[in-house]
Parts: structure tokens; sequence; C-alpha cells
């Protein structure tokens, strides 16, 4: 693989990159609105059943913390880029790792 080759394909990824970093902060939008919403109807026992709001508000934890990682990870990632701190692929690794030893944390804690 030629270097030409290899610019096409990192700017392929990069928007591939800026496109999921988009969808994740929609869905973390409305992921958020609905994890507010279970939790003051847990809460307070408006809104909805006390039952079905826990199991919603339990049950999105998991979602928000993929979608939240995925955001803040890429986000952090195209600030590092801009700013020219470190080299690419340490970066990446770097933040993979975060991302793989904070959703495990998660799970531990779960």
């Amino acid at each position: 693989m030629n270097f030409q080759s290899q610019g096409v394909i990192s700017l392929r990824i990069k928007k591939a990159l800026v496109r999921i970093n988009r969808i994740s902060a929609w869905v973390l939008l409305v992921f958020m609105v609905i994890y507010l919403v279970t939790g003051y109807a847990w809460s307070n026992r408006i809104i909805m059943d006390t039952f079905q709001a826990r199991q919603l508000h339990i049950t999105l934890d998991h979602y928000l913390m993929v979608f939240f990682l995925l955001h803040v990870l890429i986000s952090t990632k195209f600030t590092l880029l801009r700013h020219r701190v470190g080299h690419e692929r340490l970066v990446d690794l770097a933040l993979i790792m975060v991302g793989i030893i904070s959703y495990s944390l998660v799970l531990w804690i779960d």
C-alpha cells in the first residue's frame, strides 16, 4: 500500500468517524431525555408506572455509556489531531484502551 492509498483510507475513516460521532450525539440526546424522564417518573411516581420507569431507567445505563464513550472518544481524537498532540496511532490506541477500561468498569460496578 503506497502513501496515497493510505491517505484515502485515512480520509474515509475520518469521514466515517465524523458520521458516527454525529449519530452518537443525537442518539445520546434522545436517550438522555428518556433517562431524565424515567428517573423523574421513578422518583416522583408520576408520568408512568413506577416499575416501567425503573426498568427503562436501569436498562438505558449501558446504552448511554456506549454512546457517551463513542461520542467523547471520537471528539477527543479529533481535538488531539487538531492540536497535533501525540502520534496518531498512539492516540488511537490510548483512546481505545480508555474506552475498554471505562466500559469494563461500568460492567464491573453494575
